[in-house]
Order: structure tokens, then sequence, then C-alpha cells
């Protein structure tokens, strides 16, 4: 791997139907993976929840990692535990358990399956402020994996992403920064400049696989 970034583009993402919404999704490994046939390894979404009470779909052999964009909502997931969640608070749960959401909100899912592990947290950047992350800050929670990609969602405006003294390339709300590289690799870090006339917001996943 070369370390390099990839944009996804929001308008890439494909948007379904489930009980509660609409859910977009932003990226799936592999690419040729179908979503509605499991074959997935990870995929990253964003769902919307419109009804007051919804019942997550079933997803056997799937951890699931979700956190709110927008909204508040209350999860409760049947005989392990709850949680209220609000903008930029997360759950982490399995996809066997049968969950329950109560309220209306815009959240960000991941999901891997058994030869997957991921992480996710959410920074914000300031008008004209530069923000440096190093993308080795976490190491592989296991000798299996092999590669890690990280993941910037990007909400709520316009940013440059640059490594080292590379082009800047940019980004816009809804889009995703990816990085993905051997996970013994050095260290490299990431920049991201706000372009916007106010602060936005980041989720960053980081996927083991």
């Amino acid at each position: 791997m070369n370390n390099s970034i990839r944009i996804i583009r929001k308008s890439e993402g494909k948007v379904s139907t489930w009980s509660g919404g609409t859910t977009a999704q932003l990226y799936i490994y592999p690419e040729n993976a179908v979503y509605a046939d499991r074959n997935f390894r990870w995929r990253l979404s964003s769902a919307k929840v419109a009804a007051d009470e919804s019942t997550f779909t079933p997803l056997p052999g799937i951890s699931r990692i979700l956190m709110i964009i927008e909204g508040e909502v209350s999860i409760e997931h049947q005989g392990h535990h709850s949680a209220v969640l609000k903008a930029f608070e997360k759950d982490s749960f399995s996809g066997d358990w049968t969950t329950r959401c109560i309220g209306k909100a815009t959240d960000y899912n991941l999901m891997t399956d058994k030869s997957c592990s991921g992480i996710m947290d959410a920074f914000s950047i300031e008008t004209g402020e530069i923000k440096e992350i190093l993308l080795d800050n976490t190491k592989s929670p296991s000798d299996r994996f092999s590669l890690v990609t990280d993941a910037f969602y990007i909400i709520g405006g316009d940013v440059g992403a640059f490594i080292a003294d590379s082009e800047r390339q940019y980004a816009h709300d809804g889009d995703l920064v990816m990085v993905t590289r051997q996970e013994e690799e050095y260290e490299r870090q990431i920049g991201f400049e706000n372009y916007g006339d106010k602060k936005i917001n980041i989720i960053r996943t980081t996927i083991y696989y």
C-alpha cells in the first residue's frame, strides 16, 4: 500500500430502505460484495431513522458500532444493555441481538464480520484550523490482521486532506476520506484543513482486516 488518500463521494452511495427509514451505503469491502447477500467483511453507512420506534435489521455474525450524528435515540438491546445516545455518542453491539430504537436521528454505522475489527471516534475542526492525525496511534488488536483502513466521514463543511507534502485533496459534507496501509507500515500523519466558515465534525473509523 502507498498510504495515498482516496475520496469516496457522497453521490456514490447506494440508498436503500429498512423498517425505520433509509440507509446510504458509503463503502463496502470487498467492493463487489452485496449487502443483501451478507457477503461483506466490513461496511460503512449512514442511516436516517424516521420512525418514532423501529427495530434494527437482524445481522447474525456481524459486530456493529453506531454513532449518532444528529438527534437523540434510546437503544434497547433485548437481554443485554440499553443506551441513550446524543450527537457523537456511540454504542457497540452484536447484530445477533434484537435491538429496538426509540427516537428519530441520523446515524453512522460500522459493520464488521468475524474476520475484522474496528474502532470509532469523532473530532472537530474550527474554521481555518489545520489538524494532523496519527494514522497508527492505535495498534492492531490481533496479529491476524494485515491491513488497516482509516475512514474519515466529513460532516457539515469542506476540508482539504493531505499526507506530508502531497497535494491537497478536497472533500465535502457526506464524503469519506480513506487511507489504507499495511498494518506494520511506518508512522504517517494525515492533515485536514477546514476551508469553511463554521466548525466541521469528522468521524474517524479504523478497520483492521
